[in-house]
């Protein structure tokens, strides 16, 4: 300790230089700054699921689907209606990227044996007729245009190639240029479109605004401005390292990783305050900077140095999950949390010893802090609240859900979740999947009649799984022409039929329902679960006429497995890691279980709680038991570590346990309280699911403060020394 303190007060300059041009670094890459919103990119390139998919879009050439919502308060069927619909209709197929427009409003109109050609000149003079074949008669219209009639649907299929976000830039002008109707976009590149803006906004104010609450946390808790903005500094700069290291690695930041300068913000911090704490209580005792900084090293780097690889060890075993952005959150998380105990243990001495401190500082006892020095005597209660929580948390366990839709990730008042719920409300559901259907003859497969009825009856059956919709496919078309020119609700048995029905269809929209040996299937589904998920699968595996389906819900449904797999993984792997750590770190097996007992209340009170506040697991509160391992367990070590440190000290069992209590108690509740009111400026965030992990976080940092300061001295309670003298109480100034 002495050579390291005589470091960092001789070196102090340099260090502090060594930091100036690692921020210069920093702050560089921000013209470097990406985001990445894709759904695609949580998975890798060996997923069976994700291959599928990326194998059945890249077949059809498509990649993606929007949706444009049109609302009125008049029915959408009136003459100024159609009008409007058809120029937004025209614009539309104009951006390019767009495979197919599909809208209730029919480009053909039959009429005495023929097909007529709707245009506005058609519509201006043939309103009512047309009102009525769209009503009755036009099969897509039933799909996309609600029972009142005054909400409506325009789907648009892209390319394969085609740059989503590009797409919906171009469309928003678009849309504003009909003042007449109330549109709106769904789809996913929406939704992508959405969180990237959100993206940005979280980025640019939240990090500050969780600077500024725990500044105001740590002043209360030391009453010194400047000190307090100078525990604050390591992990501030060590958030603005970890974005530095993500730009200059070429990466972008996602859905999940944009809240990791938050986190190393807020758990980051907690060792700056206890360096401080403590170096303030031994000021009085110490006034050599040298020796106080010594002193101050030996008390807390210990834990210090523990605290910190607990926490990167909570955060790095989600390094081992098979989702991609949290993976890269259990690199980068503990990357940052590293850099901010490098600056807390070399950076920040190195400051404190070019300024002037207190004279004097008096640690307060008293109110709260008596409060945990006492109340190992109580144990039946404490033992009993325990018993409560994890049997109740246990208890709602059961009906745990596991939810992967983009939609809850925004708050319900968001205008694209009520666009989405709107269409839902009046169409059942605005995501849609692809199938595969076997055509072993290409477009000649169209003129097997037999085939073609064993293929419609499947597309039947399929519209009977629960969360289908509806399907259909370029059968369909076949029949709807064909019921459009004959009046019959049947497919052509003629295969000349067949073969004037394709030439009359525009080559690119039957080139975009066909590839190969495949034709293309679409399945409008709704509020899929993943037990119609497997009912899917089942359904694939029965029918020969279909080769596969899959689709962004079947996406989802992969997310929802993976999460699942990654909690469990994640949580097992903290544990491991952590209880490795502290084995060899306090030189007892027990002690080191005794650190985890209070995790094991906190992680099961964090599975609870999801289910009481009505939260669900998702690919962002499935990282918070793990979180809470590296976290949590943090205040077992300085309460354990500070039993150590007193009973090196010469003093008995309880008198250490007492003494830690009053000297620790304060720096562990102020950091989970600082942490927790940290972490509370993602209730500012416009995402949801950042409003849930704020939540959990209050509940997991809460029991595993209170946790370690209740229960961990009950054991070293019950191995109280035989003929030791009455449990006093020792002030860092009365040690021997």
């Amino acid at each position: 300790m002495n050579r390291l303190a005589r470091f960092i007060v001789t070196r102090s300059r340099v260090i502090i230089a060594i930091v100036a041009l690692c921020n210069l670094a920093a702050l560089l890459s921000i013209t470097r700054i990406a985001l990445d919103t894709d759904i695609t990119s949580f998975f890798t390139e060996g997923n069976a699921v994700y291959s599928e998919y990326q194998s059945l879009t890249g077949k059809f050439g498509i990649s993606d689907s929007l949706t444009v919502l049109i609302e009125d308060s008049d029915s959408l069927l009136t003459e100024e209606n159609l009008l409007t619909v058809y120029d937004l209709r025209a614009e539309v197929e104009t951006i390019s990227g767009i495979a197919e427009v599909q809208t209730f409003l029919p480009e053909e109109m039959p009429a005495g044996g023929h097909m007529l050609t709707v245009d506005k000149r058609f519509i201006s003079f043939h309103a009512d007729e047309l009102e009525d074949y769209m009503r009755d008669h036009y099969a897509p219209a039933t799909g996309m245009l609600a029972k009142d009639e005054s909400t409506g649907l325009i789907a648009l299929t892209l390319d394969d190639e085609a740059d989503a976000a590009a797409i919906v830039d171009e469309l928003k002008p678009i849309l504003r240029r009909f003042p007449g109707l109330e549109l709106s976009l769904a789809g996913d590149a929406v939704i992508g479109d959405t969180l990237e803006w959100y993206l940005v906004r979280i980025l640019c104010l939240l990090p500050p605004a969780a600077i500024s609450l725990i500044l105001l946390v740590f002043y209360s808790m030391i009453r010194n401005f400047r000190l307090s903005l100078l525990c604050l500094m390591p992990a501030g700069l060590g958030a603005l390292w970890t974005l530095g290291t993500i730009f200059w690695q070429g990466q972008a930041v996602n859905l999940v990783t944009v809240v990791s300068p938050i986190f190393v913000i807020v758990m980051g911090s907690a060792d700056a305050l206890h360096y401080t704490t403590h170096m303030l209580e031994k000021l009085s005792q110490f006034p050599d900077r040298r020796r106080l900084t010594e002193e101050t090293m030996r008390m807390v780097l210990k834990p210090i140095i523990l605290t910190s690889t607990t926490t990167m060890a909570g955060f790095g075993s989600l390094a081992w999950t098979d989702l991609v952005p949290i993976r890269q959150m259990g690199i980068y998380v503990p990357l940052g949390i590293g850099y901010a105990c490098l600056l807390s243990v070399f950076f920040l001495p190195a400051l404190l010893s070019h300024i002037p401190l207190p004279t004097s500082y008096e640690q307060k006892n008293g109110g709260v802090i008596d409060f945990f020095v006492n109340l190992p005597r109580h144990k039946g209660a404490i033992l009993a609240a325990a018993a409560i929580v994890v049997g109740v948390s246990a208890y709602c366990l059961v009906d745990l859900k596991v939810v992967s839709d983009p939609l809850l990730y925004f708050k319900k008042d968001s205008g694209i979740r009520q666009t989405f719920q709107t269409i839902e409300d009046s169409f059942g559901g605005a995501l849609v999947i692809v199938g595969d259907i076997v055509a072993p003859r290409g477009l000649d497969t169209l003129r097997d009649a037999d085939y073609a009825e064993d293929v419609l009856e499947m597309e039947r059956e399929l519209e009977r799984v629960p969360g289908i919709l509806s399907a259909s496919s370029l059968f369909d078309v076949v029949q709807s022409a064909h019921t459009q020119v004959t009046g019959k609700f049947d497919y052509p048995e003629s295969p000349a039929e067949v073969n004037l029905l394709l030439t009359a269809m525009d080559e690119e929209d039957i080139a975009s329902w066909h590839r190969g040996d495949g034709l293309r299937l679409v399945a409008r589904t709704a509020d899929l679960t993943s037990e119609d998920v497997a009912l899917l699968r089942e359904f694939v595996g029965s029918h020969p006429e279909l080769r596969t389906l899959s689709g962004t819900p079947m996406l989802y449904d992969e997310l929802n497995r993976l999460t699942v797999q990654s909690q469990v993984r994640s949580l097992l792997m903290a544990l491991v890691l952590v209880y490795l750590m502290l084995w060899p770190a306090f030189r007892s097996a027990r002690a080191a279980f005794y650190a985890l007992v209070p995790i094991a209340v906190t992680i099961t009170a964090v599975m609870g709680s999801l289910v009481i506040t009505g939260f669900n697991l998702n690919v962002v509160t499935a990282t918070l038991s793990a979180v809470t391992v590296g976290v949590g367990v943090d205040y077992a070590i300085h309460l354990i570590s500070g039993i150590q440190y007193y009973r090196g000290q010469g003093l008995t069992t309880d008198e250490s346990v007492r003494t830690a209590l009053a000297t620790v108690s304060r720096p562990i509740l102020a950091s989970a309280f600082g942490l927790s009111i940290g972490i509370s400026v993602m209730f500012l965030s416009p995402l949801h699911i950042h409003t849930e992990v704020a939540t959990v976080m209050w509940v997991a940092m809460t029991i595993s403060s209170f946790g370690a300061l209740a229960l961990i001295p009950l054991f070293y309670q019950s191995r109280r020394e035989q003929g030791a003298p009455a449990p006093g109480l020792r002030t860092p100034g009365s040690l021997p």
